[in-house]
């Protein structure tokens, strides 16, 4: 059962590696001696929901094995979101969107923090990773303040919602289309060229 359970989680990793190079989020890191680290897994029902994954290359099979991953599930009680707050740094063009979350947690260590967007929606998750086996628990609350940047170059003017951990829902709106200057390379003929464009000057 295990064997079969590594073997459905080496197949999702490997096909993830590609589409994670693409968005540039956590990417994937080859050590030059045949094992691959990946950061961040996504499935359809939760963000980052494996973890460190390492796989190594078994010339034998001419395959990935899957060595050790950890799978994580969304704690609402771990961290506890007390406030989250929108900044939007609209005073020079591009704007810019920042989430800043105040919580508190316990019982393991602050791990990773990560973002992605479905249309107009925003997921946050903030990940505790818990202590190992052997390490008692202790009540002790810690404190905690992060700031998330929020990808918005190129998204066209509009509300966006957000969510951290699956709740503490948000919205913020953008006034007008995110990008300037740019133009081309993609299959949309519909997309023309300007003949005049948009310089960033140096100030």
């Amino acid at each position: 059962m295990i064997q079969l359970k590594y073997c459905i989680l080496t197949i999702i990793l490997s096909a993830t590696i590609s589409k994670a190079i693409a968005e540039n989020t956590e990417v994937p890191n080859y050590d030059g001696k045949g094992t691959l680290t990946i950061p961040r897994v996504d499935t359809s029902n939760q963000l980052g929901n494996y973890q460190d994954a390492k796989l190594q290359f078994d010339a034998n099979v001419n395959a990935w094995v899957l060595q050790q991953v950890n799978q994580t599930l969304i704690n609402p009680q771990n961290p506890i979101i007390e406030m989250v707050n929108v900044f939007i740094a609209d005073n020079e063009f591009p704007v810019q969107v920042f989430l800043q979350i105040k919580g508190t947690y316990s019982c393991g260590d602050f791990g990773q923090i990560n973002s992605r967007r479905k249309n107009n929606f925003f997921e946050i998750q903030i990940t505790i990773v818990p202590l190992p086996p052997g390490y008692a628990c202790t009540a002790d609350m810690k404190g905690f303040v992060r700031v998330v940047p929020l990808d918005v170059y190129r998204l066209n003017a509009g509300d966006y919602q957000y969510s951290v951990n699956g709740g503490n829902l948000g919205s913020f709106s953008l006034a007008k289309d995110n990008k300037f200057g740019e133009c081309g390379g993609t299959n949309n003929a519909a997309e023309i060229c300007e003949t005049a464009y948009t310089a960033v000057q140096n100030k």
